[in-house]
């Protein structure tokens, strides 16, 4: 039976991403059962398409780098991409599939450990993630991490994430994922302006904002 204290306990996950199989087992099913992330990438690249030339951008929860590859295939003013993920076996990943890049650096690095975003070659241009908050595995931590970002972003960079919705009403879903008001409500806590819910599909919502300038 769930207790009331429950409802501050960090998630489980039912996967290891630092384990090589678990890791290549979600990137062989990631596009094939959600064949909507291509467009999410896409977006991702539009709005990172408007920087100016020689942004530069870092990307939490990198996965195998199917997000750096579409923004660097098609944004040419990205000229610094910095791939942070805790899996190894995700970043080997990456670093195979973005051999041809220059641009792309990799960090193995755990946004959920204290000062994380210690020694990041910071200011960012731009901060972006893809389905990876939720890793932080409960969202009472999340306006912290925000925050956290945005120390690492230039006056008017960017915060671009893209993360799901409850599923359902349960302790693990509520506790997990934030609704689109508490994504919102989050950025403006860390201080971002200019937010926008940008996009929502298949239950999941894109949301933005900025940096003061």
């Amino acid at each position: 039976m769930r207790h009331d204290t429950d409802s501050d306990a960090d998630v489980p996950s039912p996967i290891d991403l630092r384990s090589e199989a678990d890791a290549r087992a979600w990137v062989d099913a990631a596009d094939r059962d959600r064949p909507w992330r291509s467009t999410l990438r896409l977006r991702f690249a539009e709005l990172l398409g408007t920087l100016p030339a020689g942004s530069r951008v870092l990307e939490l929860g990198s996965g195998p780098g199917l997000l750096a590859e579409c923004i660097l295939e098609r944004c040419n003013n990205v000229t610094s991409y910095t791939l942070l993920d805790f899996s190894e076996p995700m970043l080997s990943m990456s670093r195979a599939r973005l051999e041809r890049f220059s641009a792309a650096r990799f960090v193995n690095r755990d946004f959920k450990s204290a000062d994380w975003n210690a020694t990041l070659e910071s200011p960012f241009s731009a901060v972006v993630a893809m389905q990876s908050v939720h890793e932080i595995r409960h969202k009472r931590h999340v306006p912290r991490l925000y925050q956290e970002v945005r120390q690492l972003l230039r006056p008017g960079g960017r915060l671009l994430v893209c993360d799901g919705v409850p599923r359902d009403a349960s302790w693990r879903w509520t506790s997990l994922n934030m609704t689109p008001e508490e994504q919102i409500a989050a950025f403006t806590e860390a201080g971002f302006v200019d937010i926008v819910l940008d996009l929502a599909i298949e239950q999941k919502v894109l949301v933005t904002g900025k940096v003061p300038t």
